[in-house]
């Protein structure tokens, strides 16, 4: 039997006159205004998702009408290019109404985005008959590759976690590619659907209903023009003749991306708690929870943590864009930097929603009951490479005391 999600009735903020940013065609009053439509609909389905495993069809093809999927879309195919701190409080709204469809709103945003710094004939081989063709993608390099004539054979592999996957007919895939008396290098390549089968092994507890399943494909030949160094990505070096938008750090935008949909599910966390506590008793009390001290408290350092992490949010991405702006790339220290706001952000709104399930009581425990989900939701997201905590902290730390880093990848 599909389970029913008692969500407590929320609607996400909408855009007033006065915020009103324009784009090229839609301005960002309008995208919260869409967001907000679309809410009571993606609440609703967040327990079909869980069940079947994947979003709907229908909330896919919702986000493309909506345009929620081309924010980093290259101009050239009509896109708006919006910045990171435009688009992370539209994924966060997003995120209100059921965490899953955020975050895979924001892993194929980041695809997206990645291919406007490939050569042109890659972009208009994706983009060119269809402008909402979604691309979905893993970055680990898993598979081995060698250069040949024209381009690179590209070994027989399984990437795991490609979000979305269901919807993409494009996939950007991670490799290493074997260089003479050197170490490898790291490149992503571009593969059409045909070239790539879709392994359904996506069995979890938490983030069930974006459908991260396993993409196995290789043994193939990518031409030249449909793979890029994955260093020259970090670098920047890849968009420096194009918009301020594809001049940034592939890096930047791979953390700050996923932190929309904790946020949006530590926000909900609150109000569904508040919603919670108002007819519940104390344990063994018939001293309503609402009127309880320990309430009042547990209330406010969950907002305090929430608040916080929308701060380290917006500082980061404020960081990329005025660089970006500025046609400069961030020091590593300062990349670095972007990384801990990043996985710190999503730490915090972990902690929010724990605190405010674990005083929730039984109830909290029932399938119908969000909080329960919310929980393994943000647990799952904070699981996530680019967002590991402690070693991103180790990263900064490093990099400011200019020691080896544990990483090249920065």
């Amino acid at each position: 039997m599909m389970l029913s999600f008692l969500w407590i009735i929320y609607e996400p903020e909408k855009g007033t006159p006065g915020e009103t940013t324009m784009t090229d065609r839609i301005s960002i009053t309008e995208y919260l205004d869409s967001i907000a439509a679309l809410a009571p609909a993606h609440r609703e389905r967040a327990g079909e998702a869980e069940q079947e495993r994947r979003l709907s069809q229908q909330t896919v093809d919702e986000l493309v009408a909506a345009g929620l999927f081309r924010v980093y879309q290259s101009a050239r195919f009509g896109g708006p290019e919006l910045s990171m701190a435009e688009v992370i409080p539209l994924i966060t709204q997003v995120g209100r109404a059921c965490p899953a469809t955020a975050w895979v709103l924001a892993i194929m945003q980041m695809h997206i985005w990645m291919i406007g710094v490939y050569p042109q004939q890659a972009q208009d081989e994706v983009f060119e008959d269809d402008s909402n063709t979604l691309v979905c993608g893993v970055l680990q390099p898993r598979a081995m590759a060698k250069r040949v004539a024209g381009g690179y054979e590209l070994g027989e592999t399984t990437w795991p976690y490609a979000s979305g996957c269901d919807f993409a007919r494009w996939a950007t895939v991670g490799g290493l590619v074997q260089r003479d008396g050197g170490p490898p290098e790291m490149r992503v390549f571009l593969l059409p659907r045909d070239e790539y089968d879709i392994v359904d092994d996506w069995q979890v507890t938490g983030l069930r209903g974006t459908g991260s399943k396993s993409l196995a494909g290789g043994g193939t030949f990518v031409p030249e023009h449909r793979t890029i160094s994955f260093m020259d990505a970090i670098a920047g070096e890849l968009g420096k003749d194009r918009s301020p938008l594809f001049k940034s750090s592939v890096l930047g935008l791979l953390y700050l991306n996923l932190t929309g949909p904790a946020l949006g599910a530590a926000q909900t966390a609150v109000e569904v708690f508040i919603g919670h506590i108002e007819n519940r008793n104390l344990p063994f009390s018939i001293h309503k929870q609402v009127d309880a001290a320990q309430a009042h408290r547990l209330l406010g350092e969950a907002m305090l943590q929430t608040g916080s992490a929308e701060l380290m949010m917006e500082r980061g991405a404020a960081m990329v864009r005025e660089k970006a702006e500025a046609g400069e790339q961030l020091p590593v220290v300062e990349r670095n930097r972007v990384r801990v706001y990043s996985s710190g952000a999503v730490r915090q709104c972990v902690a929010a929603i724990e605190s405010l399930f674990l005083a929730s009581g039984g109830t909290a425990i029932q399938e119908t009951h969000p909080l329960q989900q919310l929980n393994r939701d943000a647990k799952a997201m904070a699981l996530h490479a680019a967002l590991a905590h402690e070693n991103n902290l180790e990263l900064w730390g490093a990099s400011r005391l200019g020691k080896p880093l544990n990483s090249e990848f920065v």
